[in-house]
């Protein structure tokens, strides 16, 4: 980066200090020829935008809806998913005896009870419907997704059990159903093929597929984090994605253990990732940058830091490039700097050319 002063009525370049700000002469002279002004910085417009300045804190890249699968049988474990892989609606979560044993459908009811012929109606019995339809096991519309089980159920379930290799009896034991909000990440195993299962055993960490970034921000600092706020996210690919604090922790943790008395109690600050970076099955436990707002400037004239001129006496400027190629300075008073940008007010319309240092 470059910098610009005057010397005796003309522009000389010379090195950037910190804030990339330009020293501007007493007797610099806007009227010199525009071809050997020009020559000594690039040109940026004057921009009408929004400013945000942010406070980048340490977070961490993790997904949501996490829990734990567990066993709900006795046996040998002979299968289970990597970790990363995506088991979705209708497949096995893992295999006990060389069989599937467990089944992955959607819903926020868990399986509470079997599913069998004769059951009482029930919310639980619509949500298998709705997925047992969703499957194709419906396939001429005899089955009312409703909360009342008749034939039709009884039949969508042993076209289930024919797919898979079950014995077609109409019936689901609860251990066989695993209700999630939909398609679920193994994440860390817990158990390995080989292993003898028990009901409850833990066998992996599983969360959905949807990126969720926590915070562990200090209880000082709980003003940075408003539910409902947009943030910065960078990445460790180095991209940088949008964020949107979904929840912000109501009471504080006091960290234990050697460093205790040293590190202030926190609250955990969640952030939903947008767009692309929303979803996928990359890192898990990652570190990450957060950006959070510290100040904002809305729909203002702004103009590249590096086209401030910094005034000797004190104050700042522009350096302005006219369509006939003639230059004026004209005095600013800078805002809110973010983003390689500074607010500022002064004789400036949106669109007008400025200097800016290389």
């Amino acid at each position: 980066m470059r910098r610009r002063i005057a010397v005796g009525g003309g522009v000389l370049a010379v090195a950037v200090v910190a804030g990339g700000v330009a020293v501007l002469g007493g007797d610099d002279d806007p009227g010199a020829p525009a071809a050997a002004r020009a020559a000594v910085g690039d040109t940026a417009a004057v921009e009408r935008r929004d400013l945000v300045d942010r406070e980048q804190v340490d977070g961490t890249l993790g997904y949501a809806d996490g829990g734990t699968l567990a066993a709900g049988t006795a046996g040998t474990l002979t299968a289970l998913p990597d970790p990363g892989t995506v088991v979705r609606r209708g497949e096995a979560l893992y295999d006990v005896d060389d069989a599937p044993a467990a089944f992955l459908f959607y819903g926020a009811l868990p399986a509470w009870r079997d599913f069998t012929p004769g059951m009482e109606d029930g919310d639980d019995v619509r949500q298998l419907e709705r997925n047992l339809r969703a499957l194709g096991h419906d396939p001429d519309g005899d089955m009312s997704v409703d909360d009342e089980w008749d034939w039709a159920t009884t039949a969508a379930v042993e076209r289930f059990q024919d797919e898979h290799g079950l014995e077609q009896d109409g019936s689901l034991e609860q251990r066989q159903v695993v209700f999630r909000s939909g398609p679920t990440r193994i994440g860390e195993a817990k158990a390995t093929a080989g292993d003898p299962a028990s009901p409850g055993q833990p066998l992996a960490a599983v969360s959905s597929t949807e990126r969720r970034v926590t915070v562990d921000l200090e209880a000082t600092r709980q003003r940075l984090a408003r539910e409902g706020d947009s943030v910065t996210v960078e990445l460790p690919t180095g991209r940088t994605a949008r964020g949107r604090i979904l929840e912000v922790g109501k009471v504080a943790e006091q960290p234990t253990g050697e460093e205790a008395e040293a590190t202030e109690a926190t609250i955990e600050v969640t952030i939903a990732l947008r767009g692309k970076a929303a979803r996928g099955t990359g890192l898990d436990q990652a570190p990450v940058d957060v950006g959070f707002a510290v100040q904002r400037a809305k729909d203002v004239l702004a103009v590249p830091v590096k086209a401030l001129l910094a005034r000797q006496g004190g104050g700042f400027a522009v350096e302005v490039l006219g369509d006939d190629g003639a230059h004026r300075v004209v005095d600013v008073e800078p805002g809110l700097y973010a983003n390689d940008f500074v607010e500022v007010e002064g004789d400036l319309r949106e669109g007008d050319t400025v200097v800016t240092a290389r």
